[in-house]
């Protein structure tokens, strides 16, 4: 029997070898050329004069290693795994002293597992080595991107006010311009004779059907871009019409420069000035797509089409500022592909970016002088629209302010890219405003009970319309979260911070990482505080979504509601500092070792806020006490406001704030008026002389108590007759209402009435106790007074001798 088990388990086993044998070798080719990628990448970086954009390039190879090999790491674990469970069932190869030896079919099964766990495991290591070695080049070129970045951002040039940097160009000057001239007479020649007589016809015919036809097509976008004045749209129909304001703008100019620029590609024209022809393009695109959005934003001639709450100068204002800047950046991006083409000489670069800078710089003095600019000068306006006032009057004045600075003493680098930066973010933030009122109003409007589509993707999807309505609430929240991590990473772009590296800082700060030793400079704290500011405040936004949003379209009570909402404070909380922290270049490990040194400090004077953290944490779940719960805790009752991390307030009825630690909430009694329902009793005592009718009392009070309209039919009030004595009788009315918020004021009216009705039978006033009187103890009374009299007057006279 054993060697029939034996034999069964050496087949199966056998059986397997094949599957897991062949990992190893099925691996090898691309553990080897992962290899080769990662030296041959090392070896480039070895040198120090890489440009970003080959840096650039050298990322996109490396960065895929790492992936793919901790996907064969990944892949290798299972089987690892299962080997590993063989040998287990094998066990241990027997002593042969000591015992009889085993079947050979085993011993032989036994190595043959070891082997391929070994080989296995000897490539997961590979693997795993392998991704780490790519992940530290990926390291590296990032790290040197950015000291490239930086370098090429904050070199010192000469200041535009420099005479010797106007010298150097006007030396210059005369060579750039004849190499100009040059190259644009090679190029025209070069294209003449290289096109047949027909070939030029055709082409001379296309431009000039180009020509004809660009202004119909632009007549045909103006009038798609025209609306109303006197209309008042929706805030849907304001996007919607921003929008379709910004295609209509930007579609005829760039489908007019694509158009010439493959008619230069179809009639095979020399290439010579492909560059310039890619520049022209773009520039073309930021003119329209900037004037298209400024125009659909702002509405300088259609005030009820205006999307954000400004006034018209101020409209018309932005749209004028936004042509000119836009109109410089263009042609100084145009200038600049000239000079690359031609290899001008560093003044004229210079020279070119700071006149570009100036303007834009004069560009915003200008607007600074305007109404909008000046509220002491201005009509009044809507408090949103001097809130926009206040903002925009701030930030350009100290763009202005920075670019002058930048300008003057020599940084032109730094002033050219923060000019392309204001662009660039005024535009992105400009198409952000437009499409997350698109995704806030058209959820909505879809979504809505009263119309078409709202009823019939509730009949179609078979939900409710609050479900529905709670539906496009999240949806809509999605898409604005979708737009702002878009409009960030755009935003960061040119900042060489890409969505590869925010991933991996993301992943950095779940997962910890180790560098030998952690470096923290001036810079990384700043980034870091940053970081968690914007965490904290993308938590802010969604709890505040939350809390106007989303939850009150649901039915859960108010206390969940606050539940959920703290909850999620404390885990963005959480995430923001993880972040923050795996910035800095702080693992989990390091954070256990300084934990470990601050556990001594909490357990010496930490442990009460450590308690009221976590009692505040049980109270959230528990939900014993809940935000708007009526309670009473020792002598103060009042409704509970808010649950925080250390404390809950409680407002009294005196409209007083009480500031209660939520560890004398768990471990104290508390009295929750509210905790299963908001059913209330009322208990009233009556005292009514003994010659009253019982019944009669009782019909009063229980038709009272039935007569209040806040009383509740079921259960239904009841007298209790509870005491008897020689002169009085005592009743009990025992009542219950729907709110026990209400008690005080019921309680008052059945008062009132129930004093009307005894009182008017004659029972209101019960007979006083009756006295007893006795001549003897009278006497008795005024000799012990005459006694008592006496013996002070006696004190009194031997004091005094």
């Amino acid at each position: 029997m054993h060697r029939l088990l034996s034999a069964l388990a050496l087949a199966l086993c056998l059986l397997a070898i094949p599957a897991f044998a062949q990992a190893p070798g099925k691996v090898a080719g691309d553990l080897d050329m992962a290899k080769s990628t990662i030296d041959a990448v090392d070896q480039r970086l070895a040198r120090g004069d890489l440009s970003d954009a080959t840096l650039q390039l050298l990322r996109n190879q490396v960065d895929p290693v790492a992936g793919q090999m901790n996907a064969v790491a990944a892949e290798l674990a299972p089987r690892i795994a299962a080997v590993k469970d063989r040998l287990a069932q094998l066990g241990p190869k027997p002593d042969a002293k000591n015992g009889p030896g085993e079947a050979p079919s085993i011993t032989e099964e036994r190595a043959a597992q070891q082997k391929l766990f070994d080989d296995l495991d000897a490539t997961q290591k590979r693997a795993k080595v392998l991704a780490v070695q790519a992940a530290q080049a990926s390291e590296t070129i990032v790290g040197r991107r950015r000291a490239l970045f930086a370098h090429d951002l904050f070199t010192r040039s000469s200041s535009l006010l420099s005479p010797s940097l106007w010298i150097a160009v006007g030396s210059e000057a005369p060579d750039d311009a004849a190499r100009v001239a040059t190259l644009a007479a090679n190029w025209s020649q070069a294209a003449y004779d290289g096109l047949t007589p027909a070939r030029r016809i055709a082409l001379g015919g296309l431009l000039a059907l180009i020509a004809v036809l660009y202004p119909l097509a632009w007549r045909i976008a103006v009038g798609l871009r025209g609306r109303d004045p006197a209309a008042k749209p929706s805030r849907l129909l304001k996007a919607l019409w921003a929008l379709r304001v910004m295609i209509a703008t930007a579609a005829v100019p760039v489908a007019a420069v694509l158009a010439v620029g493959g008619l230069v590609e179809l009639f095979d024209l020399p290439t010579l000035l492909s560059s310039l022809g890619t520049a022209l393009t773009i520039a073309v695109a930021i003119v329209s797509v900037g004037i298209g959005l400024a125009r659909g934003l702002f509405a300088p001639g259609s005030p009820n089409w205006r999307l954000p709450p400004v006034d018209t100068p101020t409209a018309r204002n932005l749209y004028h500022l936004t042509i000119l800047v836009q109109v410089i950046v263009a042609a100084v991006k145009l200038v600049e592909a000239v000079n690359e083409f031609i290899s001008v000489g560093v003044p004229v670069a210079v020279a070119t970016r700071g006149l570009g800078a100036a303007a834009v710089t004069v560009a915003l003095g200008l607007s600074l002088r305007n109404v909008w600019l000046r509220p002491h000068e201005a009509a009044p306006r809507s408090p949103a629209a001097e809130r926009w006032s206040t903002l925009l009057r701030t930030a350009g004045r100290a763009l202005a302010l920075t670019l002058l600075v930048s300008i003057l003493v020599g940084y032109i680098a730094f002033a050219a890219f923060l000019v392309e930066q204001i662009l660039a973010v005024a535009g992105t933030l400009a198409l952000l405003y437009i499409l997350l009122n698109l995704a806030e109003e058209g959820f909505g409007a879809i979504a809505r009970p009263d119309s078409r589509s709202g009823r019939g993707l509730a009949s179609l999807l078979g939900v409710s319309q609050d479900r529905l309505d709670q539906g496009a609430i999240l949806l809509s929240g999605l898409v604005k979260v979708s737009l702002y991590v878009a409009a960030v990473l755009l935003v960061l772009a040119p900042w060489r911070i890409e969505s590869g590296d925010m991933l991996a800082t993301a992943e950095a700060a779940f997962f910890g990482f180790s560098i030998g030793g952690a470096t923290i400079s001036i810079s990384s704290v700043i980034v870091g505080v940053a970081l968690f500011a914007v965490a904290l405040g993308c938590t802010r936004a969604v709890q505040r979504w939350l809390e106007t949003k989303y939850l009150p379209r649901t039915k859960l009570d108010t206390g969940l509601q606050n539940s959920i909402k703290t909850s999620l404070g404390y885990v963005g909380f959480v995430v923001a500092l993880a972040l923050a922290l795996a910035y800095l270049g702080l693992s989990w490990e390091r954070l256990t070792l300084i934990a470990g040194g601050l556990s001594l400090g909490i357990g010496l004077g930490l442990q009460t806020v450590t308690n009221n953290f976590v009692s505040g944490l049980i109270l959230l779940w528990e939900r014993a006490v809940r935000v708007g719960d009526w309670v009473e805790v020792g002598a103060e009752s009042g409704f509970v406001r808010r649950i925080n991390v250390r404390s809950t307030e409680i407002e009294t009825f005196d409209r007083a704030l009480v500031i209660m630690p939520n560890a004398s909430l768990m471990s104290g009694v508390v009295k929750n008026w509210v905790r299963n329902d908001r059913v209330g009793r009322i208990k009233l005592s009556f005292t009514v002389p003994l010659s009253a009718d019982p019944e009669e009392v009782r019909t009063a009070l229980i038709s009272t108590a039935k007569a209040h309209e806040r009383v509740l039919t079921i259960p239904t009030p009841s007298v209790l007759f509870t005491a008897l004595t020689e002169s009085n009788m005592s009743f009990d009315l025992i009542c219950f209402i729907e709110d026990v918020e209400s008690r005080a004021r019921v309680t008052s009216d059945l008062l009132y009435d129930l004093h009307a009705k005894l009182k008017a039978a004659g029972y209101a006033n019960p007979p006083a106790a009756p006295t007893v009187s006795s001549p003897a103890l009278d006497r008795l009374d005024a000799w012990l007074n005459q006694k008592l009299a006496e013996d002070r007057d006696g004190g009194r006279r031997a004091a005094a001798e």
